[in-house]
């Protein structure tokens, strides 16, 4: 079966790539996905970034991912059942963690959603931490992920799962990569601001989001 095949939801009869272009061609400019929302969201994370950078010492970007067969069949998951019982299902318990990792620290955090070759996805947290920190603080994020998420793979959250770097001047690793993996904001080369020029596994990934009710980019307040 080919992914566009694939069932949207649990006990839904559309498939993945009939509500993919439904919805593209839905999204107007000002909707969540469309080309001024686009612009809106590049602004703010420039904006979140710049500020940010005037008290940070450290950046950690945090990726969670869960396995996109089912354990038992190898079959594929449905997109939608594959973010709600594989990502979303951490969420909370991933948040009480970084919660105390840093506590009595100033940080701030931005979460997207990524995808991979076929629109499948998994969570990207940045964060903006006021001190020197090493991956090692982040050890009980990735425990509360796998432990809380039953499509969670322990192989597949290693040393990768956590990447840390110190604020350098002139560096926006961090912001840029949450522009290149958030649907609809990578706008390098000749892609324009929102959907319609995304690829495909964007495309995807934006309406597995939109049919689970979940926002592409939240912003954490400063902490």
């Amino acid at each position: 079966m080919g992914i566009d095949s694939l069932r949207i939801g649990d006990g839904c009869g559309e498939t993945w790539g009939s509500a993919a272009g439904q919805f593209l061609d839905d999204v107007d400019a000002g909707d969540t996905f469309g080309a001024n929302w686009a612009q809106q969201q590049q602004a703010r994370l420039f904006a979140v970034d710049h500020g940010c950078r005037e008290w940070a010492e450290t950046t950690a970007l945090l990726t969670a991912t869960a396995s996109t067969t089912w354990p038992q069949s190898d079959d594929s998951i449905p997109p939608v059942v594959h973010l709600r019982r594989g990502i979303l299902a951490s969420s909370d318990a991933r948040q009480r963690a970084l919660s105390r990792a840093l506590q009595g620290i100033s940080w701030r955090a931005i979460r997207t959603y990524g995808v991979d070759n076929t629109g499948h996805l998994h969570t990207h947290t940045g964060v903006y931490v006021g001190s020197d920190v090493d991956a090692s603080a982040f050890e009980g994020w990735r425990s509360a992920h796998i432990n809380n998420s039953p499509l969670a793979d322990e192989a597949a959250h290693g040393s990768g799962a956590v990447e840390v770097r110190d604020v350098a001047d002139g560096d926006r690793g961090l912001v840029a990569y949450v522009m290149r993996n958030t649907p609809g904001l990578d706008t390098r080369g000749e892609r324009a601001h929102g959907l319609a020029s995304a690829p495909t596994s964007q495309q995807r990934g934006a309406v597995v989001l939109d049919r689970a009710d979940v926002s592409p980019l939240t912003f954490g307040h400063t902490t």
